[in-house]
């Protein structure tokens, strides 16, 4: 019996299940089957659990069958989404829209949609120019993904899921990453909004925001204070890379063309990002650390010398430093600053030692530690001498939201004229500091950061 059949029977046998329920409200006693009519329905609703069972089984066969189908030729080097291993099945030009569309489940499971890497892709996104007919498996893409149009002159491709997670798992990392570092949350919506301690000052009085313990005599009450909140909110801006690919490259170099497309659209949004964290300005971008609000800036030495970098400078740097941030902390430098570092010296007795030194003496590289912290060369920060050369910041007092994963797209048509393929690359990011303001201490009047900078020095 086919599948069709089972179907049938199944429905026959719920419609006599019904026409006994409908008679039972005619009976004696409205609604309470006689017992004839009571072995009767249990008859058929046997006769209906066992055909159920049957049409499952074999709707799970068929699945199976699909399945092995089109993962047997994905490891071929394609994928051919029928039921069967025909030859004719394995031509891809024979294939009609119905078919695609009606088969296309089978193709839809598989990450990369039946292409071999995004070199095929992009190389067939360039030969679907004007081609009848197209590539089936592009045609599958807008049928089942609803992401694009089946005909190509009349938009872009959409590039298949799996190029696009290889795109954004490289956004994590590389020595200039800083979004690792940070306190990083997943946007689900348009944005993000955090209650925050409003906490300004540590003086007694100014706890939480204004909270207060006191010392109290018997059957004395003590003065009633409140904690404050604040409210911090990560609304995730765009941030797009758009990528010309000559259509000569396309067609003479698939390697290339990977190669090219996902470093430069990783390394390229991975440092619009990072620069984002250390100088955005907080318009339509993150809000960078330097020059924040809750950012200290130590001032300059009196007579310092333009572009120059003094031990008191960093010893000062340090003292600003909140000491619950200072095991998380790091110096971020322009490289500009590292000569400058290692003139730097302490006067012991008559003498003097290394301030920027590591444990294994001036051989050992790179000279990584300053106040036992990691020393860590960026292209964020600015020249030697700028607000922004040399930082102390710890990254988990950065808050960060992210929205969703990258979305990835390609066309031929945005540069037509001058024979070129468009690959666009883009994401939702935002970020700011946790904290509103400096800290005032609780003894002390210089204020306290988890982001320390040091001023310019001109």
């Amino acid at each position: 019996m086919t599948l069709k059949e089972l179907q049938d029977k199944r429905a026959t046998i719920h419609a006599s299940m019904e026409s006994i329920l409908a008679k039972a409200d005619a009976n004696e006693t409205p609604g309470v089957l006689t017992d004839e009519q009571d072995a009767e329905y249990n008859a058929l609703d046997a006769q209906f659990d066992a055909t159920e069972t049957a049409i499952k089984r074999m709707e799970a066969l068929a699945n199976k069958k699909r399945t092995m189908a089109a993962v047997v030729d994905h490891n071929a080097g394609m994928v051919i989404p029928g039921e069967t291993l025909d030859e004719d099945e394995l031509d891809y030009s024979a294939m009609t829209p119905d078919d695609i569309v009606s088969n296309g489940p089978v193709i839809a499971k598989l990450p990369d949609r039946g292409f071999k890497g995004i070199g095929e892709f992009a190389t067939l996104v360039y030969e679907a120019k004007g081609a009848v007919p197209m590539d089936p498996r592009f045609q599958m893409l807008a049928a089942i993904t609803g992401m694009n149009q089946s005909t190509g002159s009349d938009g872009g491709f959409t590039v298949p899921p799996a190029f696009s997670t290889a795109i954004w798992d490289g956004l994590n990392t590389g020595a200039d990453s800083l979004m690792s570092m940070t306190d990083n949350y997943t946007v689900e919506g348009d944005s993000l909004t955090f209650n925050a301690n409003a906490e300004t000052s540590r003086a007694t009085g100014s706890r939480y925001g204004g909270v207060r313990a006191y010392w109290v005599a018997e059957a004395i009450a003590p003065t009633v204070s409140k904690v404050k909140f604040r409210q911090l909110k990560l609304e995730p801006h765009e941030i797009a890379c758009l990528v010309p690919m000559t259509n000569k490259l396309l067609r003479n170099s698939q390697v290339a063309i990977e190669q090219y497309v996902e470093r430069a659209c990783i390394e390229e949004m991975n440092f619009i990002i990072g620069d984002s964290i250390v100088n955005g300005d907080g318009a339509g971008k993150p809000t960078g650390f330097v020059g924040a609000s809750g950012t200290v800036s130590v001032a300059k030495e009196a007579g310092q010398a333009a572009a120059t970098i003094e031990k008191e400078n960093i010893d000062k740097m340090w003292s600003r430093n909140h000491a619950r941030a200072r095991s998380g902390a790091v110096w971020f430098i322009n490289q500009d600053c590292e000569p400058a570092l290692e003139k730097l010296s302490a006067v012991v007795g008559t003498g003097g030692v290394p301030v920027y030194l590591p444990a294994g003496g001036v051989t050992d590289t790179p000279n990584a530690r300053l106040k036992g912290r990691p020393v860590m060369p960026i292209e964020y920060c600015a020249t030697l001498g700028t607000v922004g050369d040399i930082a102390l910041a710890n990254l988990n007092y950065y808050a960060m939201g992210t929205q969703g994963t990258t979305e990835t797209a390609i066309s031929m048509h945005f540069r037509f004229d001058v024979a070129e393929t468009m690959l666009r690359v883009s994401w939702a990011v935002d970020g700011q500091p946790w904290l509103a303001s400096a800290l005032t201490p609780f003894k002390g009047s210089n204020t306290l950061s988890p982001m320390v900078t040091l001023a310019t020095r001109a």
